[in-house]
């Protein structure tokens, strides 16, 4: 159906176009012989001035004080109340000043659109003739209409009228069935189809169609802040409004409109202060430390604690409204989303507006920043990894950890040579020295003995060879004492493999990555190479309870903010006072965590005064510090044994530790029996054969 009406407005198109709202109105200097409109309308409605004298003197405007425009069309919408019911005509010419009166005050900045079932069609569009400087869109109420896109068109301010008299087509969109009914898609976001921050005034016109109380239980006007519903009688109007969030309660009227003007001036008063204890649907799940379960010695649930929900619990004590929670599912969390352009989890308790808010750590991003609303945000924090801490190097490497590979590789060259020169320094001198010094074994066994700090039976006699072995003496002194130093170190403390630092090395790791979607679309985005290498390696459907297990295996990494991931390195994976987790020391940027609440929510504005006090007074700190104690103390070990060995920070050495020792003993073992067996059985039939 048009989303005009036909004849009158047809021909004069131009003239009701959209004006800016810094556009002034039509001022007196527009007189009626101007106006080609006017004189269209005049002849097409035989309007004569003699019928003017029909109006309240308050809205006979001759004297060109107001526009000739709003003259005609309020003596057009008299003469329309009177087809409709004579009995209450003058009741509706008060309720036709009063449309105007109300979008007046609180419309000017405003783009406004009536909505009209076909009879009130006339009514709907003399109203539009009263306001036609404002621009008035128009639509026929009904349900294909309800449900465009480009029916809720939003602006800075809107204003939205609602002319009915059975209203079937309102009462059903403003249920919270049409978001079930109706399939998803990529040009159709059910919470684009309703504007919570708009200004709705209702005017049910039959005595038999929705009563007040039956408006403000719909499931959308429950959440709308700015409404007005009119009751017509007489010669008064009562301006009915609701308290937000509530169901069949809370209605009154807050003001009346008695004698041509209103009693409190006060339409549309602010609600968000109190919430005389309303329910407000909170979707949430169990992350640790932001959303604790409390339980009793016998695990029984007793409540919710942590950061988050304490954010909930301070806001419910200041606007008094009461917390309904909805537990979303395990394997949904924050939400995913789906082909047909629907959400899950978190997101999609939110999206779908079937909670008003979601929380549990959620970070502020951009993919679903045009999806739904984020509150003013009251934490923030880095986001990491979490991999395998560094395993233990085997322990038969003791024995060669205490130096690198080079000081190992330097001092085995300095003993090749200094053995080799000893044969020269011994037999090249003036004065013979001991013959065993003439065997290239023995000078190598002299090295030996020296670097070990043994005892040597033969000593050099002359000055040359006891000057070379004085200064390979003392060298030797310095290598063994800082071998032994080192050595005592490495077989008390457990050498572990090189950590995992960066980026780059989580990649070259050969892990499995783990995240939320959210990560994944996240780093999509981004232009580091090892961030973008980290997305074929994502994966999604890690069990969220086990993962942290599977990371302690050594099997993924996983990435979620740094305070979830320090209490659970610091109360669960931690053994002997050493972390079984480690978290990555290249973090991302820190993220704003705020709640998510359904796009255009009143919500969104109204608490975040509020959470701003609750950030700027610091108590996220105190709150952070008594579930890290609760947390701790709930997963405490009680491991005597282990504690003993902890507090006294020394551990007895075990066979493990110097397995090392005895790998050199076996080879040394191996060679001397290999080269006895050798002169045994191979060197004298060497000898036979030379004799």
């Amino acid at each position: 159906m048009a989303n005009t009406l036909p004849g009158l407005l047809q021909p004069e198109k131009e003239v009701l176009s959209s004006r800016s709202t810094s556009q002034p109105r039509v001022t007196k200097s527009k007189t009626l012989a101007k106006s080609t409109f006017w004189r269209v309308m005049l002849k097409e409605q035989k309007v004569k001035p003699k019928a003017l004298s029909l109006l309240p003197a308050r809205y006979t405007y001759l004297s060109w004080n107001r526009p000739i425009l709003t003259t005609v069309a309020k003596w057009a919408i008299i003469s329309i109340a009177r087809f409709f019911n004579p009995s209450r005509g003058q009741a509706l010419v008060s309720t036709g000043g009063l449309l105007y009166t109300i979008a007046e005050n609180y419309f000017r900045s405003c783009s406004l659109t009536i909505f009209y079932e076909s009879s009130t069609s006339d009514l709907a569009l003399q109203l539009r003739l009263t306001l036609a400087s404002w621009g008035v869109k128009m639509y026929v109420l009904e349900k294909d209409v309800l449900l465009r896109k480009n029916t809720w068109a939003r602006s800075n301010c809107d204003g939205y009228f609602f002319l009915i008299t059975k209203g079937e087509a309102l009462v059903q969109h403003a249920s919270l069935d049409h978001f079930r009914s109706v399939p998803y898609g990529p040009d159709f976001l059910p919470p684009s189809l309703w504007n919570y921050k708009a200004y709705y005034v209702v005017l049910p016109l039959d005595p038999q169609g929705p009563k007040p109380k039956e408006l403000v239980e719909l499931f959308n006007f429950r959440k709308t802040e700015n409404l007005a519903i009119l009751q017509a009688s007489q010669d008064t109007v009562k301006i009915w409004t609701h308290i937000l969030y509530t169901e069949a309660i809370g209605l009154e009227v807050v003001d009346t409109w008695f004698h041509g003007k209103l009693h409190r001036d006060n339409v549309f008063p602010r609600k968000f202060n109190n919430f005389h204890g309303a329910k407000v649907r909170v979707a949430t799940f169990e992350l640790e430390p932001f959303i604790v379960y409390a339980k009793d010695d016998s695990g029984n649930f007793v409540g919710r604690i942590g950061v988050d929900m304490q954010v909930i619990n301070g806001l419910s004590r200041a606007k008094n409204f009461t917390v309904d929670f909805f537990e979303v599912s395990d394997d949904e969390k924050w939400g995913s989303k789906y082909p047909d352009g629907s959400w899950d989890g978190l997101m999609g308790q939110v999206f779908s507006e079937a909670s008003d808010i979601a929380v549990c750590n959620v970070f502020i991003d951009g993919p679903r920043w045009g999806l739904i609303d984020y509150s003013f945000p009251y934490n923030y924090m880095p986001a990491c990894f979490v991999a395998p801490s560094p395993k233990p190097l085997p322990n038969w490497q003791s024995l060669i950890l205490p130096f690198t590979w080079l000081t190992w590789i330097s001092i085995g060259l300095s003993a090749l040579i200094g053995g080799f020169l000893l044969y020269p320094f011994s037999r090249l001198g003036v004065n013979a020295e001991s013959i065993e010094f003439k065997s290239f074994s023995f000078n190598y066994l002299y090295i030996l003995s020296s670097i070990t700090a043994r005892g040597v039976i033969t000593e050099p006699r002359h000055l040359p060879l006891r000057l070379y072995v004085g200064l390979f003496w003392v060298y030797s002194l310095i290598v063994s004492t800082a071998y032994s130093a080192n050595l005592v170190a490495f077989l008390s403390v457990a050498q572990m493999e090189p950590p995992i630092d960066t980026l780059k090395q989580l990649v070259d790791s050969g892990l499995r990555i783990s995240g939320n979607s959210i990560w994944k679309s996240l780093f999509q985005m981004s232009t580091d190479k090892a961030v973008l290498d980290l997305v074929p390696k994502m994966e999604l459907d890690a069990d969220y309870h086990t993962i942290l297990d599977r990371v302690k295996a050594g099997e993924f990494a996983f990435i979620q903010n740094r305070q979830f991931l320090e209490l659970n390195r610091d109360a669960r994976y931690s053994s002997g006072g050493r972390a079984l987790i480690r978290i990555v020391e290249e973090c991302f940027m820190s993220y704003n965590v705020a709640l998510t609440l359904p796009r255009n929510s009143p919500l969104t504005d109204n608490l975040a005064k509020t959470l701003m006090n609750i950030f700027e007074s610091g108590l996220l700190h105190k709150w952070k510090a008594e579930v890290v104690k609760y947390v701790h103390r709930r997963n405490k070990k009680k491991n005597d044994a282990q504690t003993e060995i902890d507090s006294s920070g020394v551990a007895p050495l075990e066979l493990s530790h110097i397995q090392g020792i005895f790998y050199i003993l076996g080879i040394g073992y191996f060679l001397a029996i290999w080269i006895l067996a050798f002169e045994i059985f191979v060197r004298p039939k060497m000898n036979c054969g030379n004799f």
